[in-house]
């Protein structure tokens, strides 16, 4: 008797660890995702309080080097990081999980100093909000408006000497590199080429929220 005891005390610990890990790697329903952002924002408060406002000549020293960069994976996968400039300074903090399922269920939150951006991806669907604002959906490298459902923005699908070109509207408003990270020498590569003196706040805002998502997916384990 006693070690049939044992045998199913094990059995219901075992599947009651499985149930909990199954139920922290399970994408969060529509009701419940308010509550994950939340709380997700709360988690990036001091990973993100010093950072140094985007403008022009931010953006054209954003580097590929990562600040403080964590993954783990697992069940499900996580991460976090702090994008800089090349001369180290804090500009982009992210932080990113994976669900279980069968297609891409994820979620990343992404903070500039001025913005703040949040990405859900259900069965390979991605809507994107702008500081608590809807903005649309990315299929493919294109953003397509939340209330229009017209392209607004787009990132290439191909490079074009080594680059890939982000568009807003019928606007090129900069390039995004497709050059590996140097391990020894992540600061010295900028992330960005091309981006017009005159951008504005609009162009901006779009271009961080395309070029954001690629830099962190490319950072992470497949």
């Amino acid at each position: 008797m006693i070690p049939l005891l044992i045998i199913t005390v094990a059995l219901l610990v075992a599947i009651m660890v499985f149930f909990k890990m199954w139920a922290a790697n399970r994408m969060p329903g529509k009701k419940q995702r308010g509550r994950v952002v939340r709380e997700m924002k709360d988690e990036m408060e001091g990973w993100s309080a010093d950072l140094v406002p985007l403008n022009k000549e931010e953006l054209d020293l954003f580097s590929l080097a990562q600040d403080k960069q964590v993954v783990k994976t697992g069940a499900g996968a996580s991460a976090k990081g702090t994008f800089t400039t090349i001369f180290h300074e804090p500009v982009v903090s992210y932080s990113y999980r994976r669900y279980l399922g069968k297609q891409v269920n994820e979620l990343l939150y992404a903070r500039t100093a001025e913005h703040d951006y949040v990405y859900w991806t259900e069965n390979g669907k991605t809507t994107l909000e702008i500081d608590s604002q809807p903005v649309g959906t990315i299929d493919k490298g294109t953003l397509f408006g939340n209330k229009t459902g017209k392209q607004i923005a787009s990132i290439g699908t191909t490079a074009r000497e080594n680059y890939l070109p982000v568009s807003v509207g019928n606007r090129e408003v900069g390039a995004i590199t497709t050059l590996p990270v140097a391990k020894n020498d992540a600061l010295s590569q900028r992330a960005f080429q091309f981006i017009p003196d005159d951008l504005n706040d609009k162009e901006e805002q779009l271009l961080m929220s395309l070029a954001t998502l690629e830099l962190v997916k490319r950072s992470l384990p497949a």
